[in-house]
């Protein structure tokens, strides 16, 4: 079900009206666990059993983890639920990638094998719910949480529908905590629900459909029909659109979440005005980043055992986050290519590390001023990466975004585009630059509903309605 869909707005009524009309715990839970499992199962109902099982098969391993005796058996139960989630992930998500990569390599050999293809549906999700029970039971396996009792309450962690489908990945100790006794809902939760609802709203409809559907999609089909300088701009506005549509999911799903009471983890914190690649890492999609270096690089050693292992745990950590966003190799390359960046970054930060004048000349507003557009520089070109639609477009569009030349014929460029980005890094600008989550927050009351009347009206008149599923859905 679609947060801009008619259906999610008759849906999400009902399902806070009931909530909040029952009074016992268990009963509150039930319900929204219902209501929960109904919004996962919208589009295809068998989607429910695998949640299920791999929610059964969760809860269990915690509880055996926590009363297992020997440390054998707490590996063992560990392995049970690492081994069931990523299975899951594996077939529905890298079946056909890896059978596809195995029928290229024979081809290259000389073989001649059939185009088999398994026909899966990716379930809505899956990338986000099995990760959360992985943390889950590792916080247990590591004593960082107990585990949990009751079924209803594990599972309303795990299905919670808000971010069920496209994040924020919620760990265990985050949000467990706060179901001990269902959490009132103050008259600040339900403003600033308000707040991050339509935010997140406009955010999807108004920004991110209307680039993608009307400007970014045309030119990366075909980039060798357009100039220079509207290919820069097709790369712009895809940046605003993949970060406007991902964190304007983030967004509804915290506004959301708050009127229940709940309160889930940052997602975005201004990313595009990352002064170098690692502060990138800690702006973009923060619960997959904190995610992959907790349980992943540590895991991996991270910077405990040399230099040369340091290196490899990053290369590996970023290509796997790319292979997580995306069965196909061109994912495979962007995360690498970040993985490359982080190492260079860490090998250039290491080599200027306590030396007076360059920390003076980085801490210059000028130095920043220079960094934050290089470093979008470099986000932009691992874009590409992963938007183009063919390799030779791929390579075309990075050499004109390095100040090479088009062959195609030149376009007016809609002045709405540069509008709506313009939006985008206003936004960065207004609330980034003072550290804050969002200025809008500051403004007087009526000030405040302005900007909100606005933003709905802008979604109404110019929005492109409820067809487009966010991007994060595919992941």
């Amino acid at each position: 079900m679609n947060f801009a869909s008619p259906a999610f707005f008759v849906f999400l009524p009902i399902v806070l009206a009931g909530y909040h009309l029952l009074r016992e715990r268990s009963h509150k839970y039930c319900f929204l666990l219902a209501a929960s499992w109904l919004f996962y199962m919208w589009l295809v109902p068998w989607f429910l059993g695998i949640i299920l099982f791999t929610t059964a098969v969760d809860f269990a391993s915690g509880l055996l983890i926590e009363r297992a005796e020997t440390p054998r058996r707490r590996r063992a139960w560990l392995t049970l639920s690492i081994v069931t989630n990523l299975g899951f992930l594996a077939f529905f998500k890298y079946a056909n990638f890896v059978l596809a990569t195995s029928l290229g390599l024979t081809g290259a050999l000389g073989a001649h094998p059939p185009n088999w293809v398994i026909d899966v549906v990716l379930p809505l999700g899956i990338s986000f719910h099995t990760f959360q029970g992985i943390s889950y039971t590792l916080d247990v396996y590591r004593g960082k949480t107990p585990a949990v009792r009751g079924f209803v309450d594990f599972a309303l962690f795990v299905a919670f529908f808000p971010q069920l489908v496209a994040g924020p990945i919620v760990r265990a100790v985050e949000f467990l905590p706060q179901m001990e006794t269902p959490p009132r809902v103050t008259a600040t939760q339900i403003v600033e629900g308000l707040h991050w609802f339509v935010l997140g709203l406009g955010k999807k409809v108004f920004l991110a459909d209307r680039l993608g559907t009307d400007f970014v999609d045309p030119i990366f089909a075909d980039p060798g029909a357009y100039d220079a300088a509207t290919l820069r701009w097709g790369v712009l506005a895809y940046a605003a659109q993949i970060y406007c549509d991902f964190s304007g999911y983030s967004d509804l799903a915290i506004g959301c979440a708050k009127w229940f009471g709940f309160e889930l983890p940052r997602n975005f914190n201004f990313p595009y005005l990352a002064s170098n690649i690692a502060d990138f890492w800690k702006r973009w999609h923060m619960s997959l980043s904190t995610w992959m270096r907790d349980y992943l690089y540590i895991a991996l050693g991270g910077s405990r055992q040399g230099l040369l292992r340091t290196h490899f745990n990053l290369l590996a950590t970023l290509t796997l986050c790319g292979l997580w966003h995306g069965a196909d190799w061109k994912w495979v390359l962007w995360g690498f290519y970040n993985g490359v960046l982080l190492v260079l970054h860490r090998i250039y930060d290491q080599a200027l590390a306590g030396r007076g004048w360059a920390d003076r000349l980085r801490g210059t507003r000028p130095f920043r001023a220079l960094a934050v557009p290089v470093t979008f520089l470099l986000v932009a070109l691992g874009l590409v990466l992963v938007r183009a639609e063919s390799w030779p477009a791929c390579w075309l569009i990075e050499r004109v975004m390095l100040g090479g030349s088009a062959v195609g014929r030149t376009h007016w460029l809609p002045i709405w585009v540069p509008v709506l980005v313009g939006l985008v890094a206003i936004g960065h600008l207004f609330s980034g630059l003072r550290a804050l989550r969002c200025g809008i927050l500051q403004l007087p009351p009526l000030l405040r509903a302005g900007a909100y009347v606005t933003t709905v009206v802008f979604v109404v008149v110019f929005g492109m309605g409820a067809g487009k599923a966010f991007i994060y859905f595919q992941f």
